[in-house]
């Protein structure tokens, strides 16, 4: 059937180009008061007034399913664009040790850190990893999300990183969500093993394998690295992103995050979607990405969770970068799978304004994925990613911080929720 929504207090359509917004152009989103939706074949057919939307139908349509949303914002699907979803179990030992003054460095020499969620993943069966994965792509879904980034990265050799990307496939096939796959083998380099040969074995090895014919049921579609003095060096980063892109894959970086290391210019100078945390990024950093096409996505939910200052969000979006949001969900330094919440962050902590966020999370989150042609605004053909909350106007979402006012999503045509 069709599937109409009407009435809406305010629609959200992001209308414009299939492409990151910039400097102002992050404020104008397409807001629509007593707006409507109408969704044909998965697709937007038409968005815009209701008395617009509604007003000569073709005789061609399908049967169609009405929703009134009186007093209810739509808005496009939230695209969540950078998280580490598929983990055994989440660090609470670690969140201890850091409540009670342990550093990150510290923390991860008695046992904690990324090293403790290597292992963890490493012992867990595949089934195992695929229901927990598939649990956190419904919450994330509950909070709106509708297209949702997952990495690898605490395998961290051959067959527990193919055991990863098997887990992400399948929880995303069992939601029937988009969730890209990206391939994080550079996150840190494991225990008994040299630097030098675990490069290798990511360039030599992995990458091959996981982008060979007989992966392509669970082949990655991005290669990450953690450029940081905690993870892969300048030098070490390129080898990986070089050799990931003459195989096939798109490119994103996680970028200064703790020390600036140069990764926004590597990023850029390979074509990266996007370079990701950027607490350490400078001005110079901020003119280049003001001139790429590479979307700057930050992560205040981290910067919250790690008491650490946030990255300089202003500073990017007045240098003209096109900046996005994500939750960098993981069981170490971020335990946020609410996009809304993130967006909270994001206007309290970095003072965004609401119309910013709600770019940052939909057309430039889409950007930050490659799929600003596919989703993130409400436009004739893109697919039908809605999400509806229970609030009359669209600055309430990151207002109530905390509360989950997402009533409803629809994913390519299919409504989850109620309505």
């Amino acid at each position: 059937m069709s599937l109409l929504l009407v009435h809406a207090a305010q629609l959200l359509t992001l209308a414009g180009p299939d492409a990151a917004r910039r400097g102002p152009a992050m404020g104008e989103i397409g807001l629509v008061p007593d707006g409507a939706v109408l969704v044909e074949n998965g697709r937007v057919f038409r968005a815009g007034p209701t008395d617009a939307v509604t007003r000569n139908l073709p005789s061609g349509l399908s049967p169609i399913e009405e929703h009134d949303c009186r007093g209810m914002v739509v808005t496009p699907g939230l695209v969540d664009s950078h998280t580490h979803l598929v983990f055994a179990a989440p660090r609470l030992a670690d969140y201890a040790r850091r409540l009670a003054g342990m550093d990150y460095a510290a923390i991860a020499a008695a046992g904690g850190g990324i090293k403790s969620s290597v292992e963890g993943v490493r012992q867990a069966s595949a089934d195992a990893l695929a229901d927990a994965a598939a649990q956190w792509l419904a919450a994330a879904r509950r909070h709106g999300s509708t297209t949702v980034e997952v990495k690898t990265g605490y395998g961290l050799e051959l067959e527990a990183e193919r055991k990863s990307l098997r887990a992400a496939a399948a929880a995303a096939a069992r939601l029937n969500l988009d969730a890209p796959r990206t391939f994080l083998g550079a996150h840190i380099v494991p225990p008994g093993i040299s630097r030098e040969a675990y490069v290798a074995a990511i360039c030599e090895q992995m990458l091959p394998a996981f982008t060979a014919p007989a992966a392509l049921a669970y082949a990655p579609e991005f290669a990450d690295a953690f450029c940081d003095p905690a993870g892969f060096t300048l030098a070490e980063t390129r080898q990986v992103l070089m050799t990931a892109k003459r195989h096939g894959l798109a490119l994103k970086l996680h970028a200064e995050q703790f020390a600036h290391c140069g990764g926004v210019g590597l990023g850029i100078e390979l074509g990266a979607v996007s370079v990701d945390h950027l607490d350490a990024v400078s001005g110079a950093d901020a003119a280049l990405l003001s001139r790429a096409e590479t979307v700057a996505t930050l992560i205040p939910g981290a910067n919250m969770f790690l008491g650490q200052p946030y990255p300089p969000a202003r500073m990017l979006i007045e240098s003209g970068a096109a900046v996005a949001l994500a939750t960098d969900f993981n069981p170490g330094t971020c335990p946020i799978v609410s996009l809304p919440l993130v967006m909270s962050l994001a206007c309290n902590g970095m003072r965004l304004t609401p119309a910013e966020a709600f770019t940052a999370v939909t057309i430039n989150g889409a950007a930050a994925l490659a799929r600003a042609a596919e989703c993130g605004s409400l436009a004739p053909g893109k697919r039908a990613d809605v999400t509806v909350f229970a609030a009359d106007d669209y600055r309430a979402v990151p207002y109530y911080a905390g509360q989950n006012l997402c009533r409803a999503v629809v994913q390519a045509g299919t409504i989850h929720g109620n309505l």
